[in-house]
């Protein structure tokens, strides 16, 4: 699979989507593999983000404070953001001069990818937990790429070994400080 990265945001935001909806309804309060956060807890930092990291770079709407509500629109608009050119938008990052396409993929991407899976584990919706062998490799491999900085304090645990014939979601759930299974 070699998507764009408009490509992969609207295959992973659409994934997102589509686990949310099958959250039942007594599993907002379930507490997920993110410490102290439970499934509402990682939904509203999605939205929360993604909006902070948007408003840096474009006009956005006032949040109504539906969370459902709020993230389909913040998921809309980066749509737009990477379709229309303004992803192309260079600025300087925490990591150097980059774009807004790329800082939505490396961050924003994970986030959508590793967040459905703590959401659909917490919530039972185990359908979406198995996450994409190229879209966790790709993620896997932005997440190592990260150096020290992913494991600052508030954004990754330790890793925690894989177990035996782990797949690669399973690898960058590791990685990242969770018990794949």
């Amino acid at each position: 699979m070699n998507d764009t990265i408009s490509e992969r945001y609207e295959r992973l935001s659409r994934q997102f989507s589509e686990m949310l909806d099958d959250v039942p309804d007594g599993a907002w309060t379930a507490a997920t593999p993110c410490e102290g956060w439970d499934v509402r807890d990682v939904l509203q930092h999605v939205v929360d983000t993604n909006r902070d990291f948007l408003g840096r770079h474009v006009e956005l709407d006032p949040a109504t404070g539906d969370l459902r509500a709020d993230w389909e629109s913040v998921r809309t608009l980066t749509q737009e953001v990477l379709r229309d050119g303004r992803g192309e938008t260079e600025f300087e990052g925490y990591f150097g001069p980059t774009t807004v396409a790329e800082v939505i993929d490396r961050f924003y991407g994970t986030d959508l990818l590793v967040h459905r899976w703590d959401i659909a584990r917490a919530a039972g919706a185990t359908e979406h937990e198995a996450l994409d062998d190229a879209d966790a490799a790709h993620y896997l491999e932005v997440a190592r790429s990260n150096g020290d900085a992913l494991r600052m304090d508030g954004v990754c645990g330790p890793e925690v070994p894989a177990p035996a014939g782990a797949t690669t979601g399973e690898r960058l759930i590791a990685f990242l400080g969770r018990q794949p299974r």
